[in-house]
């Protein structure tokens, strides 16, 4: 995941169907603007959309299907606004596939990919002006829980790990729609009351803010963007997160924000700083007890294998890690396969102090192999372990270069020293990928 942001979505915002009054909210398009611009330097894969306007159930998430989404702006003047999308329907299916374990019910049909949605369509038409080359998964909130919106987002975020896919998450959604008496809602003390709260709550990363306030509050409130908000913070628990608070206005009686949320991996973060102290002090990283609160709790109270992988401008530079947990967490883990990667991989000699300024990192954490056939493989999803006697290669998920289960089973066949012919036994895994 490369980054989040909050959006409005109004159409007013718009030159085709503003004609003139989009100048009231300035502040408004140039923060789309600068919000565009950083998300083409981020370069996504996909763009994951949290539409309030979209097709929206009670006890379900809606999720667009459908090969293309076309969407435009024609019930507001603007036809010519219309955009054309690939929707990743590869990501749609393993969100699908998670909420299934999890018990989350989804709705997965084309309906969404035919109507008119103008919460995709505005934010993403500022996007389009300079970045198209994206793919999209269009998902609607629903009226479940907090506490199952914020897993829905955290679903959607290990999703694209498992996929290895670069996303960023849009939550798109207005603030109050009763910020004045001519508004379209007129006014109601708990609009700027809202809106204050929810803006400050952006600019502080403080997610929990978004789940503090009562259902009689935020009817009289009006808004519309919250469950995505709360959707976006699930997605984020796993990243120490910066915000960029761009803009704030409402002069039509509806607060429209805009903020950016960088987030830097802890996986990633951990990995770096443990091969850093090690090359410079000799010595491992021992986390104090405040650097471990910082940590995502799966970082601390979960164990697993992983492999951290090191580059050096775009070659490998070292890559060692484990099948099953060797340590007492997932960060002790990666704190020693982060020295090992740099240190002991046979393949190279150890990495200098004078090198890690250009050292790119990733972490891959691994899930329990299980057993498999060669049908139930999939390159871009399962990494596989092929095993024959005393003899054992494993070859990850997703890899550049790896497009067939032939080739996959190939590699790992000859990494374990298995000859072309010989009986061997396959295994597979998930992996979440940080880099």
């Amino acid at each position: 995941m490369l980054s989040a942001y909050i959006m409005p979505h109004a159409p007013i915002a718009r030159p085709e169907v503003g004609k003139g009054r989009e100048k009231e909210i300035q502040a408004t398009l140039d923060s789309y603007r600068k919000a565009s611009k950083m998300i083409a330097e981020d370069a996504p894969e996909t763009i994951v959309v949290i539409s309030p306007h979209s097709i929206v159930y009670s006890d379900a998430f809606y999720i667009a299907a459908g090969n293309r989404w076309k969407g435009d702006l024609a019930q507001f003047g603007a036809p010519d606004v219309a955009l054309d999308y690939e929707n990743d329907t590869e990501l749609a299916k393993e969100v699908i596939q998670l909420c299934k374990e999890k018990g989350i019910p989804t709705v997965y049909d084309e309906r969404g990919s035919v109507r008119p949605d103008h919460g995709s369509v505005v934010p993403l038409a500022f996007i389009n002006e300079v970045y198209k080359n994206f793919k999209i998964l269009r998902i609607s909130p629903s009226f479940l829980s907090d506490a199952t919106l914020v897993e829905m987002g955290s679903i959607i975020e290990r999703a694209a790990a498992h996929l290895g896919r670069k996303i960023t998450f849009l939550a798109s959604g207005d603030l109050s729609h009763r910020l004045k008496e001519d508004g379209p809602y007129g006014f109601a003390k708990e609009g700027p009351v809202f809106d204050k709260k929810v803006t400050e709550a952006m600019k502080e990363c403080d997610f929990k803010a978004f789940q503090s306030f009562d259902a009689g509050f935020l009817e009289c409130a009006a808004e519309c963007g919250l469950p995505g908000f709360i959707m976006m913070s699930g997605a984020l628990e796993n990243y120490k997160v910066e915000s960029e608070f761009l803009s704030y206005e409402g002069p039509f009686g509806v607060g429209y924000a805009v903020c950016a949320f960088k987030i830097h991996d802890h996986y990633i973060r951990l990995a770096k700083k443990s091969l850093e102290y090690y090359i410079k002090n000799g010595k491992k990283l021992v986390l104090t007890a405040e650097e471990k609160l910082e940590l995502p709790d799966a970082m601390n109270n979960s164990k697993a294998g992983c492999f951290v992988s090191l580059k050096k401008h775009g070659d490998l530079r070292g890559c060692i890690g484990t099948i099953y947990p060797t340590q007492s967490s997932i960060a002790e883990e990666i704190i020693n396969m982060a020295i090992q990667a740099g240190t002991r991989d046979p393949r190279f000699y150890p990495v200098k102090e004078s090198e890690l300024a250009d050292l790119v990192y990733d972490v891959d954490v691994l899930y329990t192999p299980e057993p498999a056939t060669k049908e139930q493989l999939d390159v871009k999803k399962y990494g596989v372990i092929v095993s024959a006697n005393m003899k054992r290669g494993l070859l990850l998920p997703n890899l550049e270069g790896v497009d067939t289960v032939d080739y996959q089973l190939a590699i790992a066949c000859q990494k374990a020293g298995i000859r072309s012919g010989e009986d061997y036994e396959i295994e597979r895994f998930l992996v979440e990928r940080h880099e």
